[in-house]
């Protein structure tokens, strides 16, 4: 493997600014339930942010695709690996743009935490059918991979008891100030020191509605 052709087969990682380190994205108009929220009314999706800014401009969206279209290339996990591997980065993550599209997909995103175990991995994603057929075939996920099920509406429930279930973690958005455990919009939207989103110990992870 090289970084030319690592590369080419995933299409590359992203860099989002908000981010301590590197990330992977792919279209949020390819997002299976966020795809169907996106027409619904106080979801979380109907203001999806992937849908606006930079994620337009014709050469990020001409990339987002390239990403989508290499999911299943039979390398595409040995790439990634070495793509991570090579950056000096201990955390990373998983679609700032878009979600899991299939358990396949999900299988393999966990064999790169498993051919890069000095990195620690967060995924949010919407997709909990996905997420219980994982766990039902596999039992769990990687030491070092912190799935978050994200919720559905703005100020709506939790899906804790799904995430109890699976043995993961959650998070909300919420228009109560008082909630949010997110620090970033209070330091110029970055992460800053907090890893709150990779800690697995931290059950809930509340962000601002924005």
């Amino acid at each position: 493997m090289t970084p030319s052709l690592a590369k080419e087969i995933t299409g590359g990682l992203s860099a989002p600014s908000k981010m301590p380190g590197f990330a992977f994205s792919i279209p949020a108009q390819a997002c299976n339930v966020g795809g169907k929220l996106r027409g619904v009314a106080g979801s979380i999706c109907s203001k999806c942010y992937a849908l606006k800014g930079r994620y337009t401009f014709p050469n990020v969206k001409n990339a987002l695709m390239r990403r989508l279209e290499n999911l299943t290339h039979p390398l595409w996990v040995e790439a990634m690996a070495f793509l991570i591997n090579s950056k000096s980065v201990n955390v990373f993550r998983w679609h700032d743009s878009g979600d899991i599209q299939s358990l396949s997909h999900l299988e393999n995103i966990a064999k790169v935490c498993e051919a890069t175990p000095d990195v620690r991995h967060w995924i949010p994603t919407r997709e909990y059918a996905v997420v219980s057929a994982f766990k039902e075939k596999h039992g769990e996920f990687p030491s070092n991979l912190t799935v978050r099920l994200s919720a559905l509406m703005v100020d709506g429930p939790l899906p804790t008891g799904a995430a109890e279930r699976l043995g993961v973690t959650v998070s909300g958005v919420t228009s109560d100030a008082a909630k949010v455990t997110c620090p970033a919009y209070k330091q110029e939207g970055v992460c800053g020191s907090c890893r709150a989103c990779w800690d697995k110990n931290v059950a809930v992870v509340y962000y601002p509605k924005h």
